[in-house]
């Protein structure tokens, strides 16, 4: 039986029409989905995704690397999902939780993704250095995702808010017996602009509207799914680099210079083994950078690039304390949902 695949987490953006309502966001003539549906069904698409007995059979290792200062080997999986295959989802259906806009085009994706086993020690611990606590995992990957991400990734700039779900879903959580969201906790949704400088003479930077979803989905587990969107909607204000605002209103040299939109969805999966002491973290991803980018170098950069994202989040979640306010934030107000 073919596998049935999301209609949500796809490289074809999302469009605004297709999202919950939100005061920032235009009017559209279709119906939006509720907010606890909308949530809940990105978020089970996720943990489908990365689902073992689903991971295990449609991603092949690739390679293991060493991603340096975390003591974890990181292991590199590919997988690429045929045109043809994507060409026959169902984008809209009354038997799908959430119907979305038909892409005019459908080409195949190519996924990578990494995994990584680390001893559930705090980063701190001199004698065992390179890994990292739970606590410390929740703090930097589910908490504030977005935000701690641009803290610890060097080619990120900025990560501009556009729109916040957060009270909203956070009321969900809060209502009742919570039945709305299903098994989740501490949800939470945003729309976000992640922008990257690119290496390089000439480069330009490249920008990735994307909307991401967080939650823990019991006491041993938590997901993030990132979605790309397209915020170039006339009329659509509240977006910054998207809308070019950016080049007048930005508050750095760098947040002035022009962009090129790029594509990026991600799934990350954070598992904690109580009784080895062990977390297991695994990402996937699919992205286009576009511009004069060509796919087959893109294709042939992921698996280093998304090895030494380890790397990276072990360093710096080794110089902050969990709890501890951001260390970099956005650098001008962003919308928020509040009215």
């Amino acid at each position: 039986m073919a596998r049935q695949h999301s209609n949500l987490i796809r490289m074809a953006p999302l469009q605004l029409g297709d999202l919950p309502a939100h005061p920032v966001l235009p009017l559209s003539k279709n119906a939006r989905p509720e907010v606890s549906t909308f949530v809940r069904a990105l978020l089970d698409d996720g943990i489908a995704f990365l689902d073992p007995s689903t991971f295990n059979q449609t991603f092949s290792h690739h390679s293991t690397k060493t991603s340096g200062p975390s003591a974890a080997p990181v292991e590199i999986l590919t997988h690429t999902i045929p045109a043809s295959e994507i060409s026959q989802i169902t984008w809209s259906s009354s038997d799908q939780p959430i119907t979305r806009s038909k892409p005019r085009t459908c080409g195949p994706e190519n996924w990578a993704a990494r995994r990584s086993i680390h001893a559930d020690i705090s980063s701190k611990n001199a004698s065992q250095p390179g890994h990292a606590s739970w606590d410390e995992f929740v703090f930097g990957l589910r908490d504030s995702h977005s935000v701690r991400e641009l803290e610890f990734t060097p080619s990120l700039y900025d990560a501009r808010l556009i729109v916040d779900w957060g009270e909203e879903v956070a009321a969900l959580a809060g209502r009742g017996n919570g039945e709305e969201l299903g098994p989740y906790t501490q949800p939470t949704m945003a729309i976000y602009e992640m922008c990257h400088v690119i290496p390089g003479p000439m480069m330009s930077p490249r920008c990735f509207p994307v909307l991401v979803a967080t939650a823990s989905v019991d006491a041993d587990r938590f997901v993030a799914v990132t979605v790309p969107v397209n915020l170039s909607a006339a009329g659509f204000d509240e977006a910054f680099y998207s809308s070019d605002r950016n080049v007048k209103e930005g508050t750095t040299a760098t947040q002035r210079r022009e962009v090129i939109a790029g594509v990026y969805t991600a799934v990350e999966l954070v598992t904690r083994n109580p009784q080895k002491k062990e977390v297991e973290w695994i990402m996937a991803t699919a992205s286009d950078a576009k511009g004069n980018l060509p796919g087959w170098m893109q294709k042939a950069g992921v698996p280093s690039q998304i090895a030494k994202d380890v790397g990276y989040f072990m360093q710096w979640i080794s110089t902050v304390e969990v709890g501890e306010g951001d260390t970099r934030k956005p650098e001008t107000p962003v919308a928020s949902g509040q009215v």
